[in-house]
C-alpha cells in the first residue's frame, strides 16, 4: 500500500522527534546535546573540537519555537510564574536597555562589524548571563545538597563557537541552510569549596548535572540545540 505524502511526512516527523529526544549522552562535567550536521566539519578543523556528533537539520526540531497556533508547548503555572521585562532604545548598532529591577545595560558590535565597539557583544552577553546564572545556580544547588557543599567561589573559562554563514549568507530573503546560533560552549569551571575543602567526584557530577538542569540560561541554550562540553573540576586540586 501507498502511504499519502502528507502522512509519510507526519511520520518522518515523528520519528525523528523521538529519536533526538532520546540521543542525548551525558558524562561527568559534560553535556553531550547533538549540534546540526552543518557544523561538524567547522568545529573540527576550524575550532579544533572532536567528537562532535552528527544530527538532523535544526529546522525539524519542534522545541525552538512556539507552536504553529501561537502557543507554547509548555503552560507556566501561575502560582509559580516569574518574569523579566527589559525595555530599550537602538541606535546605530549599539543599544541602551534598563530592566524592570533598575539595572541598565547595553551592547554593541566591533567596528569591523560596522559598530562603534562601545559595548559587549550581544553574544558575550548571553556568555555572561551563562555564567551567572551558572553561579547562582550553582550556590543553590550545593546549599539544598546532603551533606551541603558550600562554595567559597567558582572560576570560569569558557568560549563559545558558532558558523557566521547563519547570520550572513546570501540572498537575505532565503533562510540560511546553517543555524545562527552558537553550536557548542566549551572550557572548564573550577569550584572552590569553602576552608579549601575537596570536593568528592560524587558531589561535583551532582553539582553538575543540577546546576545545569535547574539554570534557565543553560536549560534555554541547551533546548535550542547548542551543546554545552564544560567540565566542571574540584578548585583545590588544581
Amino acid at each position: 500500500m501507498i502511504l499519502p505524502f502528507k502522512q509519510l511526512l507526519i511520520m518522518f516527523y515523528m520519528f525523528r522527534r523521538s529519536s533526538i529526544s532520546t540521543a542525548a549522552s551525558r558524562t561527568i562535567g559534560f553535556s553531550l546535546q547533538r549540534p546540526s550536521r552543518i557544523s561538524q566539519k567547522h568545529l573540527k578543523t576550524k575550532c579544533g573540537i572532536n567528537n562532535v556528533f552528527d544530527a538532523s537539520n535544526y529546522r525539524t526540531r519542534p522545541y525552538l519555537s512556539a507552536s504553529s497556533d501561537g502557543g507554547s508547548p509548555f503552560q507556566i503555572d501561575e502560582n509559580y510564574a516569574k518574569s523579566y521585562s527589559i525595555t530599550g532604545t537602538g541606535e546605530k548598532s549599539s543599544v541602551h536597555m534598563k530592566a524592570n529591577t533598575g539595572h541598565e545595560l547595553q551592547t554593541d558590535v566591533p567596528k569591523k562589524m560596522g559598530g562603534g565597539d562601545t559595548a559587549p557583544q550581544p553574544v558575550e552577553m548571553l556568555l555572561g548571563a551563562f555564567l551567572g546564572c551558572t553561579q547562582a545556580t550553582a550556590i543553590f544547588v550545593g546549599r539544598q545538597m546532603n551533606p551541603r557543599l558550600l562554595i567559597e567561589k567558582i572560576e570560569y573559562d569558557v568560549t563559545a563557537h558558532r558558523d557566521e554563514r547563519g547570520a550572513l549568507m546570501l540572498p537575505i530573503e532565503e533562510v540560511p541552510d546553517v543555524p545562527a546560533r552558537l553550536q557548542v560552549i566549551s572550557g572548564n569551571i573550577h569550584v572552590f569549596a569553602r576552608g579549601g575543602k575537596e570536593i568528592t567526584e560524587e558531589q561535583l557530577k551532582i553539582l553538575a548535572e543540577q546546576t545545569e538542569q535547574r539554570c534557565p540560561v543553560a536549560n534555554m541554550i541547551i533546548a535550542s540545540g547548542c551543546e554545552i562540553r564544560v567540565e566542571w573540576i574540584d578548585g583545590s586540586s588544581t
